[in-house]
């Protein structure tokens, strides 16, 4: 039956519109469905679960990638820590409202609802036909807590309408879009964020603007020197099957991130990963050595943590 179900929303999925099928469901496959098979790789069982549910072949094996078993290490811990962080910071906090940007097919809004936090899930419309059917396989909560909406992060009136469902202070979390935008579009986003943000209270969690120095250090905690090849071969992976080219240098350096902020009425405090050192379920593989490494990156101000200037 469940089977049954998944297929039948593939194929609403396909019939939404030719466009969807030809971008939307295409992002799923080749993006979305990407981060969770590096997910379910690292050994969290949530994402494991969800994965099996979908019912759909991972993409990258060791018949198809090359240099696989280090790319998939590194990019289940780089995508591992990134999970994590965002739920420490969340539950650390205490806030009661989330609102996850462009999550892909993650677990992350089930395990935050079944905190009893209300999670709404901007995403693609073929991400949120899975999400919606996903939810109920998860925790009691999360089918009660838990919304996935189509939400454009360029469109001022889908975010603002959405953030309007939340009561009290909201903990924007994105990481991972920036790349894919061009200016216009991430300059809309950041516009709407400040709105939301000057609004209803709160704070946007990211990663992005570390992104680059973020993943080498931790391709490097696992592998030395090898980390600038890792790093080539992991973006030259995303653009094959997003045949697209991948902005990863914008926005890199901190002063002109700052600065970029600052034009759309926000400013960011870095701070670490996480405040303590972290249990991770892929450490189980590490050295005592690589494990030591990671725990240091682990620390460092990655995260930036946005907020209106005034």
């Amino acid at each position: 039956m469940k089977k049954f179900f998944v297929t039948l929303l593939l194929i609403t999925a396909v019939a939404i519109s030719s466009t969807v099928r030809a971008a939307e469901f295409e992002m799923v496959e080749y993006s979305a469905q990407v981060k969770l098979q590096w997910l379910a790789a690292a050994g969290i069982p949530q994402a494991q679960k969800f994965l099996k549910e979908i019912n759909r072949p991972v993409f990258f094996t060791a018949n198809n990638l090359n240099d696989f078993e280090r790319l998939q290490r590194v990019n289940s811990l780089y995508q591992e820590l990134n999970f994590a962080a965002a739920i420490n910071f969340v539950r650390e906090k205490n806030y009661s409202n989330v609102m996850d940007l462009a999550c892909s097919l993650s677990p992350r809004a089930m395990i935050l609802g079944d905190d009893g936090r209300k999670v709404i899930v901007g995403e693609l419309a073929t991400v949120c036909l899975i999400g919606d059917w996903m939810v109920d396989e998860f925790g009691a909560q999360s089918k009660n807590t838990v919304d996935y909406e189509v939400i454009s992060i360029e469109d001022s009136n889908a975010m603002m309408t959405n953030a309007d469902k939340f009561t009290g202070e909201i903990c924007i979390i994105e990481q991972g879009v920036m790349i894919y935008l061009d200016d216009l579009q991430r300059g809309k986003m950041y516009d709407n964020i400040h709105a939301i943000l000057k609004k209803h209270g709160g704070c946007m969690i990211t990663s992005d603007f570390t992104q680059k120095k973020y993943f080498t250090d931790v391709a490097a905690a696992l592998y030395g020197s090898d980390a600038p090849t890792l790093y080539a071969e992991t973006k030259a992976m995303y653009e094959k099957v997003l045949d697209d080219k991948i902005a990863d240098e914008v926005l890199q350096d901190e002063r002109t991130a700052m600065d970029f902020l600052a034009q759309h009425g926000l400013k960011a405090e870095k701070i670490p990963l996480f405040s303590t050192t972290p249990g991770l379920y892929c450490a189980k593989d590490f050295t005592a050595e690589q494990l030591a490494k990671v725990n240091a990156v682990a620390m460092k101000k990655y995260l930036w943590v946005i907020t209106p200037i005034d």
